[in-house]
Protein backbone atom coordinates (compact mmCIF):
# COMPACT_ATOMS: atom_id res chain seq x y z
CA UNK A 1 0.00 0.00 0.00
CA UNK A 2 1.49 3.69 -0.77
CA UNK A 3 2.20 5.96 1.35
CA UNK A 4 -0.70 7.87 -0.15
CA UNK A 5 -2.85 5.69 0.74
CA UNK A 6 -1.82 5.39 4.39
CA UNK A 7 -2.26 8.81 4.61
CA UNK A 8 -5.58 9.06 3.86
CA UNK A 9 -6.43 5.97 5.91
CA UNK A 10 -5.28 8.16 9.01
CA UNK A 11 -7.23 10.85 8.22
CA UNK A 12 -10.29 8.94 7.51
CA UNK A 13 -13.21 9.43 10.53
CA UNK A 14 -13.73 6.01 12.02
CA UNK A 15 -10.16 5.48 11.91
CA UNK A 16 -9.53 8.09 14.00
CA UNK A 17 -12.41 7.37 16.52
CA UNK A 18 -11.17 3.63 16.77
CA UNK A 19 -7.79 5.09 17.86
CA UNK A 20 -8.90 7.14 19.99
CA UNK A 21 -11.53 4.64 21.67
CA UNK A 22 -8.30 2.14 21.76
CA UNK A 23 -10.38 -0.41 19.47
CA UNK A 24 -8.71 -2.86 17.56
CA UNK A 25 -9.78 -1.99 14.35
CA UNK A 26 -12.21 0.51 12.82
CA UNK A 27 -14.48 -2.35 12.17
CA UNK A 28 -16.16 -2.24 15.03
CA UNK A 29 -18.33 0.52 14.05
CA UNK A 30 -19.60 -2.03 11.52
CA UNK A 31 -20.76 -4.81 13.25
CA UNK A 32 -22.41 -2.04 15.76
CA UNK A 33 -24.46 -0.24 12.88
CA UNK A 34 -25.32 -3.73 11.81
CA UNK A 35 -26.68 -4.56 15.34
CA UNK A 36 -28.07 -0.89 15.45
CA UNK A 37 -30.15 -1.64 12.54
CA UNK A 38 -30.86 -5.40 12.65
CA UNK A 39 -30.66 -6.60 16.45
CA UNK A 40 -29.21 -10.08 15.07
CA UNK A 41 -27.57 -10.04 19.14
CA UNK A 42 -30.38 -9.41 21.15
CA UNK A 43 -31.48 -12.77 21.98
CA UNK A 44 -28.28 -14.87 21.30
CA UNK A 45 -26.10 -16.69 23.60
CA UNK A 46 -23.59 -18.30 21.66
CA UNK A 47 -21.83 -16.43 18.69
CA UNK A 48 -19.12 -17.62 16.07
CA UNK A 49 -17.21 -15.63 13.97
CA UNK A 50 -15.45 -16.51 11.24
CA UNK A 51 -11.99 -14.75 10.12
CA UNK A 52 -12.17 -13.10 13.75
CA UNK A 53 -8.71 -10.93 13.33
CA UNK A 54 -7.89 -8.70 14.63
CA UNK A 55 -10.75 -9.29 17.20
CA UNK A 56 -12.96 -6.28 16.94
CA UNK A 57 -16.04 -7.81 16.66
CA UNK A 58 -16.14 -10.30 19.12
CA UNK A 59 -14.42 -7.91 21.82
CA UNK A 60 -17.71 -5.34 20.90
CA UNK A 61 -19.70 -8.14 21.03
CA UNK A 62 -18.59 -9.51 24.63
CA UNK A 63 -18.61 -6.25 25.76
CA UNK A 64 -22.37 -5.17 24.74
CA UNK A 65 -23.76 -8.33 25.53
CA UNK A 66 -22.19 -10.10 28.51
CA UNK A 67 -24.53 -12.80 28.41
CA UNK A 68 -23.17 -13.84 24.87
CA UNK A 69 -20.85 -16.71 24.87
CA UNK A 70 -18.36 -15.88 21.41
CA UNK A 71 -16.02 -18.25 19.42
CA UNK A 72 -13.96 -17.30 16.76
CA UNK A 73 -12.26 -18.71 14.39
CA UNK A 74 -9.11 -17.38 12.32
CA UNK A 75 -5.86 -18.85 10.42
CA UNK A 76 -3.94 -15.61 12.31
CA UNK A 77 -3.79 -16.02 15.98
CA UNK A 78 -5.09 -12.81 17.77
CA UNK A 79 -4.30 -11.40 21.17
CA UNK A 80 -6.39 -12.60 23.89
CA UNK A 81 -9.36 -11.48 24.73
CA UNK A 82 -11.27 -12.71 28.36
CA UNK A 83 -13.94 -14.80 27.77
CA UNK A 84 -13.66 -15.60 24.18
CA UNK A 85 -13.18 -19.26 23.14
CA UNK A 86 -10.51 -18.90 19.82
CA UNK A 87 -9.59 -21.51 17.31
CA UNK A 88 -6.62 -21.20 14.77
CA UNK A 89 -7.71 -22.82 12.17
CA UNK A 90 -8.26 -21.94 8.23
CA UNK A 91 -12.08 -21.66 7.42
CA UNK A 92 -10.82 -23.14 3.71
CA UNK A 93 -10.04 -25.99 4.97
CA UNK A 94 -13.24 -28.50 6.55
CA UNK A 95 -10.26 -29.93 9.25
CA UNK A 96 -12.17 -26.24 10.55
CA UNK A 97 -15.90 -27.86 10.70
CA UNK A 98 -14.17 -31.10 13.22
CA UNK A 99 -12.57 -28.57 15.35
CA UNK A 100 -15.80 -27.06 15.70
CA UNK A 101 -17.43 -29.35 16.34
CA UNK A 102 -15.10 -30.25 19.25
CA UNK A 103 -15.42 -27.18 20.71
CA UNK A 104 -19.00 -25.75 20.06
CA UNK A 105 -21.68 -27.67 22.75
CA UNK A 106 -24.59 -26.57 20.92
CA UNK A 107 -25.55 -24.81 17.85
CA UNK A 108 -24.90 -21.20 17.81
CA UNK A 109 -27.48 -18.09 17.52
CA UNK A 110 -25.41 -15.64 15.31
CA UNK A 111 -23.08 -16.73 12.72
CA UNK A 112 -20.62 -13.65 11.91
CA UNK A 113 -18.29 -13.11 8.85
CA UNK A 114 -16.28 -10.07 7.78
CA UNK A 115 -13.74 -12.58 5.79
CA UNK A 116 -11.53 -10.83 3.12
CA UNK A 117 -8.89 -12.37 0.99
CA UNK A 118 -5.39 -11.35 1.08
CA UNK A 119 -5.18 -9.15 -2.47
CA UNK A 120 -3.24 -10.01 -5.24
CA UNK A 121 -3.66 -7.08 -7.18
CA UNK A 122 -5.38 -9.12 -9.79
CA UNK A 123 -9.04 -8.21 -10.00
CA UNK A 124 -10.43 -11.77 -11.32
CA UNK A 125 -8.60 -13.67 -8.71
CA UNK A 126 -9.69 -11.29 -5.47
CA UNK A 127 -13.03 -11.56 -6.58
CA UNK A 128 -13.10 -15.64 -7.15
CA UNK A 129 -11.10 -15.83 -3.58
CA UNK A 130 -13.91 -13.32 -2.28
CA UNK A 131 -16.44 -15.65 -3.70
CA UNK A 132 -15.29 -18.91 -2.13
CA UNK A 133 -14.91 -17.26 1.39
CA UNK A 134 -18.18 -16.63 1.05
CA UNK A 135 -19.52 -20.23 0.11
CA UNK A 136 -17.45 -20.97 2.71
CA UNK A 137 -19.12 -19.49 5.26
CA UNK A 138 -22.50 -20.21 4.10
CA UNK A 139 -21.64 -23.61 4.08
CA UNK A 140 -20.36 -23.45 8.16
CA UNK A 141 -23.16 -21.56 8.71
CA UNK A 142 -25.41 -24.18 7.94
CA UNK A 143 -23.80 -26.82 9.79
CA UNK A 144 -23.81 -24.87 13.29
CA UNK A 145 -26.50 -22.78 12.92
CA UNK A 146 -29.46 -22.93 15.59
CA UNK A 147 -33.11 -22.55 14.31
CA UNK A 148 -33.96 -19.38 14.03
CA UNK A 149 -30.34 -18.30 14.18
CA UNK A 150 -29.23 -15.15 12.37
CA UNK A 151 -26.38 -14.96 9.51
CA UNK A 152 -23.97 -11.88 8.81
CA UNK A 153 -21.39 -12.55 6.22
CA UNK A 154 -19.41 -9.71 4.09
CA UNK A 155 -19.43 -9.95 0.06
CA UNK A 156 -18.16 -8.18 -2.05
CA UNK A 157 -21.06 -6.88 -4.63
CA UNK A 158 -20.65 -8.38 -7.69
CA UNK A 159 -22.40 -10.43 -10.45
CA UNK A 160 -22.97 -12.90 -7.66
CA UNK A 161 -24.62 -10.84 -5.17
CA UNK A 162 -27.67 -11.77 -6.09
CA UNK A 163 -26.98 -15.64 -6.18
CA UNK A 164 -26.43 -15.57 -2.72
CA UNK A 165 -28.95 -14.00 -1.80
CA UNK A 166 -31.32 -15.71 -3.47
CA UNK A 167 -29.90 -18.96 -2.09
CA UNK A 168 -30.47 -17.22 1.58
CA UNK A 169 -33.76 -16.02 0.54
CA UNK A 170 -34.50 -20.23 0.31
CA UNK A 171 -33.14 -20.62 3.93
CA UNK A 172 -33.76 -17.95 5.94
CA UNK A 173 -37.23 -15.85 6.58
CA UNK A 174 -35.67 -12.48 6.17
CA UNK A 175 -32.64 -11.30 4.23
CA UNK A 176 -31.18 -7.96 3.52
CA UNK A 177 -27.96 -6.52 2.06
CA UNK A 178 -26.42 -3.52 4.25
CA UNK A 179 -23.56 -0.91 3.61
CA UNK A 180 -22.90 0.32 7.22
CA UNK A 181 -21.89 4.14 7.39
CA UNK A 182 -18.43 3.03 8.30
CA UNK A 183 -17.74 1.35 5.57
CA UNK A 184 -15.41 3.26 2.86
CA UNK A 185 -17.96 4.61 0.18
CA UNK A 186 -15.50 3.21 -2.62
CA UNK A 187 -15.29 0.36 -0.95
CA UNK A 188 -17.72 -2.77 -3.11
CA UNK A 189 -18.30 -4.12 0.36
CA UNK A 190 -21.73 -5.47 1.36
CA UNK A 191 -22.94 -7.20 3.95
CA UNK A 192 -24.91 -10.29 3.38
CA UNK A 193 -27.66 -10.68 6.45
CA UNK A 194 -29.82 -13.55 7.00
CA UNK A 195 -32.69 -13.59 9.80
CA UNK A 196 -34.17 -16.79 11.19
CA UNK A 197 -32.83 -19.49 9.67
CA UNK A 198 -35.27 -22.37 8.54
CA UNK A 199 -32.88 -25.54 9.91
Amino acid sequence: MGKDWIKKHKQEKYYRQSQKEGMRSRAVYKIRQIQGKFKVFNDAKLVLDLCCAPGSWIEEIKREFDQVSVVGVDIVKISPIEGITFIQGDIRDDSIIDALSKNLLRDVDVVISDCAPKFTGSKETDHARQIFLVERVIHIAYQFLEERGHLVCKLFDGEHTTKFRNQLKKDFEEVFLFKPEASRKKSPELYLIGKFYKK
